[in-house]
């Protein structure tokens, strides 16, 4: 049974990539895979004390600092999965050149799985975010159960986006070199650091047609607002996200005949 073109031996293949290139990012250090868990745990903790108890930044209508931090770490944590996910699949075919050329296997395998390496990150932001919550005595939400949908939405829109991406810069590397800065221009254009209503009016309508802004408001919602999740912005971002991975997959298989021949 195949579906696109994958059947369950490519996604045993997706899943061993996955673990390979984990495994190959941290090999020869001490801590090995310990770091995947400890480099974004770190990150959380920075934040939490500097927006907490240095910078002491409020959200409108909260009682502490502290809810500052974790408000943060509720969108800063799915866009470092952002960042991991499509700077992998970015680079995914470049960096596997060995296998590309004396493997014979669906190639866009590499940028899936390398865009779920984005889901450490995201996993250890939302055990983060769970401890935060068990340590202040807060009740767990109902809100929960949407979850998993929120999950599956992100990693189809980054999933087309890392095969579109991959395939871009196997052709022009210089696009690999430039992504980092353009998810940078990103990150500070979507209110993840601030509310959206501190956003201009004259632009604050954009910022609701923001794929970033909308997957990291469904986080706060499930997470931190007891809500349910923006069913129509995400149901539209989902809808869209499936026609893109379609075109992307489609793409992708159109030029990677080519791929042997430049890396």
């Amino acid at each position: 049974m195949t579906f696109l073109g994958f059947d369950r031996a490519d996604l045993r293949l997706a899943f061993n990539i996955w673990r390979m290139n984990l495994v190959d990012r941290y090999l020869g250090s001490t801590l090995g895979l310990g770091w995947a868990i400890l480099n974004p745990l770190i990150m959380f903790a920075l934040f939490t004390f500097v927006f907490g108890f240095v910078f002491k930044a409020r959200l409108p209508g909260a009682d502490s600092t502290f809810a500052y931090a974790v408000w943060l770490i509720c969108g800063y944590g799915p866009w470092l999965a952002t960042t991991e996910a499509l700077t992998s699949a970015a680079n995914s075919i470049v960096s596997n050149s060995g296998l590309v050329k004396n493997m014979a296997f669906k190639t866009e395998v590499l940028p899936i799985a390398a865009t779920l390496l984005g889901l450490i990150p995201l996993v250890v932001s939302i055990i983060f975010l769970f401890g935060v919550q068990l340590v202040t005595g807060a009740k767990w939400h109902w809100s929960l159960v949407w979850l998993p949908i929120v999950v599956i939405a992100q990693f189809i829109f980054l999933s087309a986006l890392g095969i579109l991406f991959s395939a871009i810069t196997t052709f022009i590397r210089d696009f690999g070199i430039l992504l980092p800065n353009l998810l940078l221009i990103f990150l500070f254009a979507t209110p993840i650091f601030y509310p959206p209503e501190a956003v201009p009016s004259p632009f604050r309508g954009l910022v609701f047609l923001n794929p970033f802004y909308i997957i990291s408001s469904a986080y706060r919602a499930v997470l931190l607002e007891n809500a349910s999740v923006p069913l129509l912005s995400l149901g539209i971002l989902t809808f869209f996200s499936c026609g893109l991975f379609i075109f992307a997959l489609a793409a992708f298989r159109r030029v990677k005949g080519f791929f042997a021949s430049l890396i």
